[in-house]
């Protein structure tokens, strides 16, 4: 294999399992040093599988303090950060509007959108120090389109892409590309896992594309590989849907 990324360092969130877990194969396999850091307990299983090039710390995406000490353990363990991917995630409660918990709406906006700004935040004058970088964040069909009861959850999915594409703007010029992979309706441990008494939910979910089947996590990791590595080094800003044509 083509060795796109060697020397670079990249974090992944969310590496303990499904999406995350697949971008953290797909990047070691290219040469790239890799931090795994989830709140699961999994991080520490997919940087064994890994082995030579590859460190676990343990997250809470909603800790500013862990997300400060994550990118410290980067640059402690391999000098530096050039690649930020965020994939973690958590999901909505499943409520409408008026129902929804202030408290849940707080804790699904801290998961999924706070921490991709804290990440950035503390990555980023690490990666200008190393002459620039590559963020990839990884946002959901339910940003652009409405879900009900979803209310927090696209919310910070929406904020999101705005987020990065205010990173692109701003440090384009120190050499760093921001861009948003927007995936479908993915099988993964978390998407599968929200259905355990409605297998026929999945059936529905598979109806909702062209392509009539859900991604795979590999498929996703192979879309946030482009954006990570010198095949899309003009590219910054960017928003791309990897979901079966579900948003056309």
């Amino acid at each position: 294999m083509d060795k796109k990324l060697a020397g670079k360092v990249a974090i992944v969130t969310g590496a303990g399992s499904g999406m995350g877990r697949a971008t953290a194969r797909l990047l070691h396999a290219h040469g790239a040093h890799i931090v795994a850091t989830d709140v699961s307990g999994g991080e520490a299983d997919t940087a064994a599988e890994l082995a030579k090039g590859a460190a676990a710390f343990h997250a809470d995406l909603s800790s500013e303090t862990d997300l400060a000490r994550l990118v410290d353990f980067a640059v402690s363990q391999f000098g530096g950060v050039d690649i930020l991917c965020n994939v973690g995630a958590t999901t909505s409660a499943k409520e409408v509007m008026t129902e929804a918990k202030v408290e849940d709406f707080d804790r699904i906006v801290s998961i999924n959108m706070r921490s991709v700004f804290l990440t950035m935040k503390f990555a980023i004058p690490h990666m200008i120090a190393r002459g620039g970088g590559s963020i990839v964040n990884v946002s959901s069909t339910a940003a652009i389109r409405a879900w009900p009861r979803m209310t927090a959850y696209s919310a910070a999915k929406a904020g999101l892409i705005a987020i990065t594409r205010v990173a692109a703007a701003e440090f384009g010029p120190q050499g760093i590309r921001a861009n948003v992979v927007v995936p479908g309706a993915t099988e993964t441990p978390m998407l599968v896992g929200q259905y355990p008494e409605d297998p026929g939910r999945l059936d529905y979910l598979r109806g909702l594309n062209p392509l009539r089947r859900l991604g795979q996590p590999s498929e996703l990791a192979s879309a946030i590989m482009f954006f990570a590595s010198d095949d899309s080094s003009y590219v910054t800003g960017t928003v791309l849907p990897v979901d079966g044509g579900q948003s056309m």
